[in-house]
């Protein structure tokens, strides 16, 4: 019996926390690299494995025997990815019929523009070394991980390791202004 299989009749018939956390350390990392070479975004990625493994545990007992669970699970990302892109674009045709904000939003929205921009400054200041110049070159320099780990003599691998690292510790160390940096993520 494959490990496949073995998830497969884990979560079956009713769904238990700990087999569905063992799917989860199973697939989130390959779900979250297909976003993320969809995306080009890490934060893009990480909500839309979060909305991915969502779907997947609301749908449980609509699941195949017949067709393997990775098929499955990409399958729903894939759908969640499609959603997700045309509701963005919705948003932004929207925004773009909509009425611009006055002056003092546009200042307001300056202020905290700089604010966050410190922020995410001061919080890249504090990675170590390495994890800081890989996450330079990827988000600031906009370099591939083949280019940044050709640049540093590392493995893709070890640029993957750094840059996941880097947002997990911007992720925490930013965790009190996290409204703001969603926004400006999410204008990036």
């Amino acid at each position: 019996m494959t490990s496949e299989s073995n998830n497969r009749l884990s979560i079956r018939p009713t769904p238990d926390e700990a087999a569905f956390e063992k799917l989860f350390d199973e697939y989130h990392q390959k779900v979250y690299f297909y976003f993320l070479k969809q995306t080009r975004s890490e934060f893009m990625a990480e909500e839309l494995v979060q909305l991915t493994f969502i779907k997947l545990w609301r749908h449980l007992d609509r699941l195949s025997e017949e067709v393997p669970l990775s098929s499955q699970i990409f399958r729903i990302a894939r759908t969640t990815l499609i959603d997700t892109l045309r509701k963005k674009a919705t948003e932004r045709e929207a925004l773009q019929h909509a009425d611009l904000p006055g002056e003092h939003a546009f200042t307001e929205n300056t202020v905290y523009a700089h604010y966050l921009q410190e922020e995410i400054r001061l919080a890249v200041e504090k990675l170590p070394p390495v994890r800081k110049r890989v996450f330079q070159l990827s988000r600031l320099q906009g370099l591939s991980y083949q280019d940044i780990a050709r640049e540093l003599s590392i493995s893709t691998r070890t640029v993957e390791d750094h840059l996941s690292k880097a947002t997990k510790h911007l992720k925490l160390l930013l965790k009190h202004s996290h409204v703001l940096l969603w926004t400006w993520l999410g204008l990036c």
